[in-house]
C-alpha cells in the first residue's frame, strides 16, 4: 500500500515472519516533490505478534509512525 503525505510517498509492506507468529511491517519514505527529493527520512520497521494484533491495525501503526516522521522533518525544515 502507498500514500502521499506532505511531499513524500510512504510505501507500506506487511508480511508474516518465517515462523508465522508475527507480522513484520516496513514503511519506506521517499521524497516526490522538488523540495523533498533530497531529504532522507529513515523508514519504519515494526514487528507485532499475529495473535494480538490484526494486519490492518499493524499497518495503521506503521503508517502513523511514518506520518509522524514526515511531520517532524517538516517542523525541522
Amino acid at each position: 500500500m502507498a500514500f502521499d503525505h506532505r511531499g513524500f510517498r510512504v510505501t507500506v509492506d506487511t508480511a508474516p515472519d518465517a515462523s508465522g507468529t508475527q507480522w513484520h511491517c516496513e514503511a519506506t519514505i521517499e521524497g516526490i516533490e522538488e523540495r523533498t527529493r533530497q531529504a532522507h527520512i529513515p523508514g519504519v520497521e515494526l514487528t507485532f505478534p499475529r495473535l494480538k494484533i490484526d494486519v490492518l491495525m499493524a499497518m495503521s501503526m506503521v503508517e502513523h509512525k511514518a506520518v509522524s516522521s514526515i511531520d517532524e522533518w517538516h517542523t525541522a525544515h
